[in-house]
This record gives structure tokens, C-alpha cells and sequence, in this order.
């Protein structure tokens, strides 16, 4: 009995260790439960709060998705950003201070406390971290009210803000609880939507299509008065500034009440926040920063990544019919270049344009050169890897079943393919020169492209493709860089071995 009970601790242990995520540098881990999408980068993680296994197999609970981010600040980031000492002490004495205010009802934001100002930490994100308020909140914070909460939450002293607010009939609230553990500083945040609560009614949605119309009028219409209106519609130039209006009303906040909102969706939403709290754990940290690296066991492959790279992976388990992954990574500073850099009057300018006017195509492809030169001008890398595994495929295993004749037919549809795109080159986009390589065997086939092309004329990239699968899985890896950009050495060495 003893034994029996020893070896279910013991499981019960492993399978909390399995779906945990632990940053020993960042001093603290948490409870993720397997998420079916996560990204990572050097002082943050964020991930979902539905399983890999549950996502899309109850649209109901994929709908009710929460976000959690994890970032972390060391003393020396939080004097940087306070323009003074931190500490826990500094840290548990605006706790008890802002805990008096809320005993006092008095408002907390009536006495100067520089750990509210978040506005602070989205300046500090070059150094690495991308706060929830630098990038949901981005331009909205004056518009929205926070809601200040000072007490314990699972145990832990949490200062939480929260913004409640309605864009787009969707309904959102974002809680970030703050907490400090051995003299660092933790943002703990849970994003929540409800599209259910503002979504327009259905008498709403049918009210225009249920007006009663006489018949006489419908017959009275001059269609071709009417036909000429319509394409004078179709024609007329649609003014840019309109169109920036438009989207920019449409990306609206307007602030949301707590009385507001139903019981069981506050309920909802304060448990996500809640579960965050109780599955974050602090420990002593080490002096061995943490690798950025991702796995996939579809291929059974890991890439540990530069130090100020990102990746986000999305991994869904399908019952019976195996796992699904699919990674992006990149340069987490060379990613916020291009947001800075992206010019969104080039992108409203495309739209104004009518698409009868003889010159569309054109005018369409000058405003979209212009807007990628101002992205490709700081854009180096980008690494994008697909797996899955448990497959059932005939076509799959007729690729591996005779391998010689299969290999010949491949490389030539392949290198036919890679020509004509050479001949077909044009301003826009060349392919200047192509490698392949083929090698099929019983157990397993690789298709490998290493091409290097021009965007724009003026950005050189090497393209590099790996193409793999076996009996039971399969996987692709495009890795795309700047030719004048220096790689680390040992990401192009794990990249060459992507495969089985």
C-alpha cells in the first residue's frame, strides 16, 4: 500500500512538473497547464489559459480564452524605472501604505505612488520586456480608468490594476497584479474578453433586413439610374483621412462599469486572474540567465535561440490523431523596430484607393513598396517551423515505398519549379540562385532548398527550406535572414539538423 501510494505522489509530482514553466534566473515559475499557444522572450512569458488538448475540441471554452503574461523586473530595472532604490521592503511598504489609502477609502491615485505609473515600465521594454500596457494599452491608458485593488490574492500581497473596457462590441478586462519576491518585481496580468455581453442581438441584425418594402416602390426604381449610382459609388474616390477615422473609431475604448458587467462573467474573469496568482511560485534566483528555447517533440528537435530572440508556438493534440505544432522566432528588438517603423497612413492610403480605377494595380504596388521598405529596412530573421506527428497518410507512405523512383520525380517537379520562379523574376521579388538536395530512403525523406533572393532590388535574403518526414511524422523549417546579417554560428548548426 505503502509503495502504491509513494508512486502516485511521485506521478502527481511529475505531472506538475510537466506542465510547469520555470525561469530559475527570473526566480519564479508557474503553472501553465500545457497551453495551446505560448510565446517567450527573455523577461516575459505569456501563454493560454486552455490546454493544448481542450483548444478546439469545445468552441465554447476557446471562445472564453484567457491570456496570462508573466514579466519580470530586477532591482536594477526597477531603479531605472522609479528613480530610486528597490527592494521587497520598498515594495511591501507601498503595499501597506496604498492598503491604508483603500481602508481610508481614500483614492490611491491622490498620493504619488511611482509603482502605478505604468507608463514607466513601457519605456523600459528595449530592455527586453513588452508589458501588456505598452502594447494592448498602447495610446488608450489616458482614455481608460483604472480599477486599484490593494490585498492578497492566493496568499500573495498583490497591488492589482485593472482596465474594464468595450472595443468593437467585445467586452475586455485586463488585471495586473503586482508582487515582489526577493527584491525583484513580478507583473503578474490576465487578459479577458467576452463576446457574448455587447454583441448585437439578432432583432438588431434582422431589424433592416425585416423593413417592410412595397412592391410598388421596387418597381417604381430606375435600375439604371440606380446601376449608375452604384458605380459611381464604386469609382469615387474614398478620402484617406475618412478611412484612418473609421479604423480609429472602430478601435475605440469606452470604459465598462463593474456594475455593470454580469456576475458569472466577473466570475469568470476573476478566476482566470485568480488561477495565475495561485500557480506563481518565487524562489531564490540563480546567476545563470535562461536560455530562449523551444521544442517539438513532432520531430523531437529543440533550437535554443539568441539571447534577444522571442518565439511563439502554437500546439494542438488532437485525441487519436496526434499533435500539431507550429513555431515563429525572431529578434525581439528587430520585431519592435518594425512596429515603430510601420507607416499605418501607407496602409489607409491603400484602401482608399477604388478598385475601378485604371491604375489600381499600380498605385497599389507603390504604396505597398514604400510601406516594406520602412519593414525589410529592419528586418534580419525569421525562423517558422511546422510538425505533426501520428500521421495516417497513403500518399505519405507511397513518398517512402520506393524511394528512388519518388526521389527523381520530387527533384524534378522541384528544380523545374525553382527555374521558372528564376525566369520569372521582376522589381519586386528574384530568386538569383538555388541549391537543392534530395535524399529518400524506406524510413525517411528530405527535400533541402537553399536559395538566395532579392526584395525590392535593394534587401538580399538566403531563403533556407528543410523538408522532412517519416512513417509517422513530418516537418517543414523555413529559416529567411539578411545575406550581410550575421547568424550565431550554433542556430544554423541545430537549423541544419532539422530533421528526421
Amino acid at each position: 500500500m505503502k509503495k502504491i501510494t509513494a508512486l502516485a505522489a511521485a506521478l502527481v509530482l511529475c505531472a506538475a512538473h510537466a506542465s510547469a514553466y520555470e525561469n530559475s534566473y527570473a526566480g519564479y515559475s508557474v503553472k501553465d497547464g500545457q497551453p495551446y499557444y505560448k510565446l517567450e522572450a527573455k523577461k516575459v512569458y505569456a501563454y493560454t489559459n486552455i490546454s493544448s488538448k481542450k483548444a478546439y475540441q469545445n468552441e465554447e471554452d476557446l471562445k472564453n480564452t484567457a491570456v496570462n503574461i508573466v514579466n519580470y523586473y530586477t532591482a536594477e530595472d526597477m531603479e531605472q524605472i522609479l528613480g530610486e532604490k528597490f527592494s521587497t521592503a520598498y515594495f511591501d511598504a507601498e503595499y501597506e501604505k496604498l492598503a491604508l489609502l483603500e481602508r481610508s477609502q481614500l483614492n490611491p491615485k491622490t498620493v504619488p505612488a511611482p509603482l502605478l505609473e505604468l507608463e514607466k515600465y513601457a519605456e523600459h521594454d528595449s530592455n527586453g520586456n513588452v508589458t501588456i500596457q505598452s502594447k494592448v494599452l498602447k495610446e488608450k491608458l489616458d482614455q481608460l480608468t483604472p480599477v486599484i485593488k490593494v490585498g492578497k490574492i492566493a496568499g500573495k500581497k498583490a497591488i492589482t490594476i485593472s482596465y474594464i473596457y468595450k472595443q468593437s462590441d467585445v467586452l475586455f478586462k485586463i488585471d495586473t497584479s503586482m508582487v515582489s519576491a526577493n527584491d525583484r518585481l513580478y507583473l503578474l496580468s490576465t487578459v479577458n474578453s467576452d463576446q457574448d455581453v455587447y454583441a448585437p442581438k439578432k432583432d438588431e441584425k434582422a431589424a433592416d433586413a425585416d423593413t417592410d418594402v412595397d412592391i410598388d416602390d421596387i418597381e417604381d426604381i430606375d435600375t439604371d439610374e440606380a446601376g449608375s449610382e452604384d458605380e459611381a459609388a464604386k469609382t469615387k474616390p474614398q478620402d484617406v483621412a475618412s478611412i484612418k477615422e473609421a479604423v480609429e473609431k472602430a478601435m475605440q475604448v469606452e470604459n465598462v462599469a463593474l456594475r455593470d458587467i454580469p456576475a458569472e462573467t466577473m466570475q469568470r474573469f476573476d478566476k482566470a486572474h485568480t488561477d495565475l496568482l495561485k500557480g506563481f511560485k518565487a524562489f531564490a534566483p540563480t546567476s545563470t540567465p535562461k536560455d530562449i528555447s523551444f521544442t517539438d517533440t513532432a520531430v523531437g528537435k529543440s533550437v535554443q535561440l539568441p539571447d534577444d530572440w522571442f518565439y511563439g508556438q502554437l500546439n494542438l493534440r488532437y485525441k487519436n490523431k496526434g499533435t500539431f505544432y507550429l513555431t515563429m522566432a525572431s529578434s525581439m528588438k528587430q520585431m519592435q523596430e518594425v512596429a515603430a517603423n510601420t507607416d499605418y497612413d501607407n496602409i489607409y492610403s491603400v484602401f482608399a484607393i477604388p478598385a475601378s480605377d485604371p491604375e489600381y494595380q499600380q498605385k497599389f504596388m507603390d504604396l505597398y513598396t514604400s510601406g516594406m521598405r520602412n519593414v525589410l529596412e529592419h528586418w534580419n530573421h525569421l525562423l517558422v517551423t511546422v510538425s505533426v506527428d501520428n500521421i495516417n497518410d497513403a500518399d505519405a507512405k507511397e513518398l517512402l515505398a520506393t524511394p528512388v523512383a519518388n526521389r527523381l520525380a520530387v527533384e524534378s517537379i522541384i528544380n523545374d519549379g525553382l527555374q521558372r520562379m528564376k525566369g520569372f523574376s521582376n522589381e519586386y521579388f528574384a530568386l538569383k540562385d538555388y541549391k537543392t538536395n534530395f535524399d529518400f530512403t524506406q524510413e525517411k525523406a528530405l527535400i533541402g532548398i537553399n536559395a538566395d533572393t532579392d526584395l525590392l532590388k535593394d534587401f538580399a535574403y538566403n531563403n533556407k527550406i528543410l523538408l522532412s518526414c517519416n512513417q509517422k511524422a513530418a516537418t517543414a523549417m523555413l529559416f529567411i535572414k539578411k545575406t550581410d546579417t550575421e547568424t550565431e554560428k550554433s542556430l544554423e548548426q541545430q537549423l541544419n539538423e532539422w530533421h528526421f
